[in-house]
């Protein structure tokens, strides 16, 4: 069997709406050499059902069931699944131009990076979402040129052996999961790198479900849970970002209420 040049992997929880746009553009790019591997956290809607659809617009598709409903466990069951010498982890309500895997392939061509991050876009492009998108791509840019802490793990991709070498995603983690592993692949010595080209389209939805200032207020509390300490740290983290996946964004107004509820019980408390 002939390896495929990349392996996607996609978490899914409940993401019947964004997961077929995404695996669309996938089904659409110029460049066709890779497998995509969708791990559901055993999701209550039909996303399963979507991904399926897809089984003949992209011939190489799995479709995998995580026992732990946890992000970094689906992506870890997605990478020990893979074929691929390089891995590509990305949200399931991304979107992608036709020749970002094109571009991508380029970039791993042409460095010596372990670690690839891409530039972000809205999804829906006003003066509010470009200032954010801008300040977001500049700071990750900057500080990985300094010293590599930060990774959106959104989307990106890393070679598959360093990956393996490790250990993955730390499945005790429940916020900025990305951190541990892009400080764990310096720390060996190995670069990572951010481009500009080829960007994707990054969903803002959770911008519009709850305003950039709380979600920036939310992203400061956990830094600041953080420095008190890995208990303190993970009981925040599992309250103020419950696994809901899509849940948080297309159901009812209970989980959105829950959540902001549980913000502002800990803000008081803290």
């Amino acid at each position: 069997m002939i390896s495929p040049f990349f392996s996607i992997i996609i978490p899914a929880l409940n993401e019947e709406k964004y997961l077929p746009k995404l695996l669309t553009d996938l089904s659409n790019q110029t460049f066709k050499d890779f497998e995509v591997i969708v791990v559901d956290g055993k999701s209550i809607d039909h996303t399963v059902l979507k991904a399926k659809e897809f089984a003949n617009l992209l011939p190489s598709l799995k479709i995998l069931t995580s026992d732990k409903r946890h992000v970094c466990a689906q992506r870890n069951l997605g990478a020990k699944e893979s074929n691929s010498d390089i891995l590509i982890f990305s949200d399931a309500d991304n979107r992608l131009p036709t020749y970002f895997l094109q571009g991508l392939k380029y970039r791993w061509e042409s460095t010596s990076a372990k670690i690839i991050s891409l530039a972000l876009k809205p999804d829906v492009s006003t003066p509010q979402n470009e200032t954010i998108a801008n300040a977001i791509n500049t700071f990750l840019e900057l500080q990985n040129n300094i010293k590599p802490t930060y990774l959106l793990e959104s989307m990106f991709s890393i070679q598959k052996n360093i990956f393996d070498t490790v250990g993955g995603f730390d499945e005790s983690v429940d916020y900025a999961e990305g951190k541990s592993l892009i400080q764990a692949v310096n720390k060996l010595g190995y670069k990572s790198k951010v481009y500009k080209d080829p960007s994707y389209i990054f969903s803002f939805r959770r911008f519009r479900k709850y305003g950039a200032l709380k979600i920036a207020g939310n992203l400061a509390k956990m830094e600041l849970a953080e420095l008190v300490g890995p208990d303190f740290h993970s009981l925040q983290a599992k309250k103020l970002y419950p696994m809901l996946g899509g849940t948080l964004f297309t159901r009812t107004k209970k989980a959105k209420n829950k959540f902001l509820k549980n913000i502002q019980k800990l803000l008081k408390d803290f």
